[in-house]
């Protein structure tokens, strides 16, 4: 509820999203209205799951301020179903039986609450807000996340997040500017206290005294981290002539990172503070020409990063890192409309991506750190074109691309037993096809559908010297083949007081590698098996949507799924949602 709209980039991102993304980005528009308004939900599912949310807006036009709240919980007991889980002593090792069972450790809590006051459409300000943020997650681990064999029963993690911003914009004759800033901290638990050794049946053995092994470690632990953190952007656009505009934006990331083990003694992990900053400037220059028919935009963006990292040898002694980098990208996007309803759209960057916190410096559950993880850097090239036409009551659009990206220093994760870090591959090609199409009549029927295709492989000849076995194969954990369509019908039209409203969706996933392809016996390869699952929704709205109802069932036939490391996902599931909405 508090999403307004989602925007997808395909190809180059635009500057003032201020990302040193690769390929193509999703920005989430939450919602801002110059108005008042309650919006309240709450649903109720399978395996215990509930969510509620209570979204509020004060809106005075006349003095031009405004006062909000956000806010929800979530609660799952995630005790859904496992297949064929092979059960072990606890105690001694051997095989028992294999199972389908509940998962019985795995609940999760979320909630989340935001208020925000501001002013509105004022001299000094189109918008200047002022907002605090506080919100807790609680969640119980059955296993860890890339493997099932060592299942959990007491281990878990506690977080706490607060957060301050501020938000200006303005808009004058030709110039626009837009400026956010939050400073906060974030606050991890992560408890691994128990002596105890569980199966998937639930069975537990209690360890010897002495023994100083916890669930998921070597030694127990309740290790506390604290991550201070501040980001924010400037950005500037102005309007060189008519259909000429140059942007530039800037934006800073910061993070602090300390932390402190009060049962492992001989865990010092962020006891000496590790620090990230990173600083992303880009410009762009975009015209229309020819009508508005020619659509460019040139852009170059700078990148700055620099880190003191301490981490800890196999000997727990200290090893400070220092990370630097910097470096400058550049490209263009073109897009011309041939005629009113054919487009054709193409795109080059040189681009750059800095790891991500948790890539460097871990998450403290199952992510150890790497401060030796580089940035990636790739060519990447998209052309695409797409085709709308209105025909009657049919409104009809057809689009496809092809991307190619060449990525050194790309990076994944890699399982290390339960654990893993990230790592760089020095040299990977992604080449692809996309496409789909929608049809919608009279907004009473409407199918959409698309698919991808992606060849995602490792290009490096040599690995530490050595030929690479690997050579030409694909990056495993990766699907290469999926799509998904949605048939929706609504016998009332949009506007109505009461609309009913259906749909009926379709996901599908070829198997996949869990490791290399290259690696092991032909016969008896490890692979994430082929998905095709179907979902239902129905929604019924009254009074022009102030009163919402919905049910929606997932996983309809109830069959196997599997993540990206094939570990079981939920089966059937069915969630009913109440909403009132009042504008």
């Amino acid at each position: 509820n508090l999403i307004e709209r989602i925007e997808v980039y395909k190809g180059v991102v635009p500057v003032t999203l201020g990302a040193d993304a690769l390929g193509g980005a999703v920005n989430i528009i939450t919602v801002y209205r110059k108005k008042s308004f309650l919006d309240t939900s709450f649903s109720q599912g399978s395996f215990s799951t509930q969510r509620a949310s209570l979204n509020a807006q004060y809106a005075n036009r006349q003095k031009g301020f405004f006062a909000k709240l956000s806010s929800f919980y979530n609660h799952s007991d995630n005790n859904y179903l496992m297949r064929d889980i092979r059960v072990f002593d606890p105690e001694l090792g051997n095989l028992l039986d294999t199972i389908d069972v509940k998962r019985f450790h795995d609940d999760f809590t979320s909630a989340m609450v935001t208020a925000e006051v501001g002013i509105f459409d004022k001299k000094i300000a189109d918008e200047l807000s002022v907002g605090a943020t506080i919100a807790l997650n609680r969640k119980n681990f059955q296993h860890p996340d890339n493997n099932i064999l060592r299942p959990f029963g007491r281990f878990r993690s506690e977080g706490d997040t607060y957060i301050g911003r501020l938000r200006y914009g303005k808009r004058l004759k030709n110039m626009n500017i837009s400026a956010y800033a939050q400073l906060g901290k974030i606050q991890e638990r992560v408890i691994d206290t128990s002596q105890l050794k569980f199966n998937w049946a639930g069975d537990f053995v209690v360890r010897e005294e002495g023994d100083p092994r916890g669930e998921r470690a070597e030694r127990r632990s309740l290790f506390e981290l604290t991550d201070n953190i501040f980001n924010g952007q400037i950005g500037l656009s102005y309007d060189l002539a008519k259909n000429q505009k140059f942007t530039i934006a800037t934006t800073l990331n910061t993070v602090e990172r300390t932390g402190e083990d009060t049962v492992d003694e001989l865990n010092r992990a962020f006891r000496t503070p590790s620090t990230l900053n990173k600083t992303i400037v880009g410009a762009s220059y975009d015209i229309l020409a020819f009508s508005e028919s020619l659509k460019t935009s040139i852009f170059g963006k700078g990148y700055w990063f620099n880190g003191d990292i301490t981490t800890q040898d196999f000997q727990n002694d200290d090893v400070f890192t220092e990370a630097s980098f910097n470096n400058f990208g550049y490209g263009a996007a073109l897009s011309y409309y041939i005629t009113g309803s054919f487009l054709l759209k193409t795109s080059y960057e040189r681009a750059y991506r800095v790891p991500e916190t948790f890539e460097i410096l871990g998450n403290g559950t199952f992510i150890r750190p790497n401060p030796n993880l580089n940035p990636e850097e790739s060519d990447n090239f998209n052309v695409g074109a797409r085709y709308s036409k209105q025909i009657d009551k049919f409104l009809t659009s057809i689009e496809g691309g092809y991307f190619l990206r060449n990525a050194e220093n790309f990076i994944r994760f890699v399982p290390i037993g339960p654990i893993g870090e990230f790592e760089n591959r020095i040299d990977v090609e992604s080449t692809g096809v996309e496409g789909g199409f929608t049809v919608n009549y009279d907004d009473l029927i409407r199918l959409s559908t698309n698919v991808t295709y992606q060849n995602i492989t490792d290009q490096n000849r040599f690995d530490e010297g050595l030929p690479n076995s690997n050579f030409g194969s694909r990056v495993p954990n990766i699907p290469y083949l999926f799509g998904n369509a949605q048939f929706g019908i609504s016998p009332s039209k949009k506007g109505g007081g009461n609309r009913l409203q259906l749909f009926w969706n379709v996901r599908f996933v070829e198997e996949f590698f869990l490791f290399f392809e290259d690696l092991g016996d032909p016969d008896e390869k490890n692979i994430i098996p082929s998905q095709f699952l179907q979902d239902f929704q129905a929604e019924y709205s009254i009074d022009n949507g102030r009163y919402n109802i919905s049910i929606a069932v997932s996983n309809i036939f109830d069959k196997l799924a599997f993540d990206n490391f094939n570990i079981q996902r939920p089966g059937r599931a069915i969630n009913f949602k109440l909403r009132y909405f009042i504008n």
